[in-house]
């Protein structure tokens, strides 16, 4: 199928790209996916659905994504008569509406004026999700912005189960015991951070 038909699909969560050698964008190839989430690929090219939010209004459309840096430039909206059109994903606050197996920045997920629905899709995401540790540390670091600290500590400590994706997890959970006042967790995952070969820098 074609991306300007997109619309016409109300289930497929994640369509791959299966050619953008293309004059108009609204004419790539696309086949839909069961994926659930999106997948830890090298050289992956997909078309996600996503929610964008605007006033505490919601909408959905589609975003495109490269993987494995899960990177996105484009939004796919409806048109005028089931028409698509297209924009730029920083136009708007745009976020998938499902969860990564790939590593990227948490902020794709942070929804600033609502942050609850990109804390709802990633923990709706954690049971899909074959790199659980992946989708938990994206849930934690939005938590942990959002000041939910005891929340925020126990998704990085689901990474911790399934193996954080690095040492940095281990200093979240240190910092963040700091803050309820446990110096003793605080210390022992210090230890942990510094153990697995993790460094402060200090920039003067």
């Amino acid at each position: 199928m074609l991306l300007k038909d997109i619309f016409k699909d109300k289930h497929t969560k994640i369509f791959k790209v299966v050619n953008d050698d293309v004059d108009n964008e609204t004419d790539m190839e696309i086949e839909p996916t069961d994926l659930e989430v999106i997948p830890d690929d090298d050289n992956g090219y997909y078309i996600v659905r996503a929610i964008e939010i605007a006033d505490k209004k919601t909408t959905d459309c589609f975003i495109d994504m490269s993987t494995p840096e899960r990177v996105t430039d484009i939004a796919i909206k409806k048109g005028f008569l089931g028409g698509v059109k297209i924009s730029y994903t920083y136009e708007s606050e745009i976020i998938p509406s499902v969860a990564s197996d790939c590593f990227g920045l948490y902020e794709l997920y942070h929804s600033k004026s609502n942050p609850e629905i990109g804390i709802q899709i990633l923990r709706n995401g954690l049971s899909k999700a074959t790199n659980k540790n992946i989708v938990a540390e994206d849930l934690g670091y939005i938590l942990r912005d959002e000041g939910r600290i005891q929340e925020a500590i126990e998704a990085f400590k689901i990474s911790e189960d399934f193996g954080p994706s690095t040492e940095y997890t281990f200093l979240e959970l240190s910092h963040l015991y700091e803050k309820l006042g446990d110096l003793e967790k605080k210390e022992l995952y210090f230890k942990t951070f510094t153990d697995k070969g993790g460094k402060i820098i200090n920039i003067s």
